[in-house]
């Protein structure tokens, strides 16, 4: 199974947020990989087995780890 990650980045607003820009990166890699890029990158493991986040201020980031088959 191959895996990628989906970045969310929104902004912040007292208790609302606004979804500001999404992409997915465009390699494949082992899960594993991706992780440490994650850590490199200063995200957090947020409680589900493929959400990563961090938080600013007023800035929050979440990082899906998703996976898919070589076909999509």
């Amino acid at each position: 199974m191959f895996y990628s990650i989906l970045f969310s980045y929104y902004e912040v607003s007292g208790k609302e947020e606004r979804l500001i820009e999404e992409h997915k990166l465009h390699i494949t890699d082992n899960k594993e990989s991706l992780e440490a890029l994650l850590k490199q990158l200063n995200y957090h493991f947020i409680g589900n087995d493929d959400l990563w986040g961090f938080r600013s201020n007023n800035f929050m980031g979440i990082a899906e780890i998703i996976s898919f088959t070589e076909r999509e």
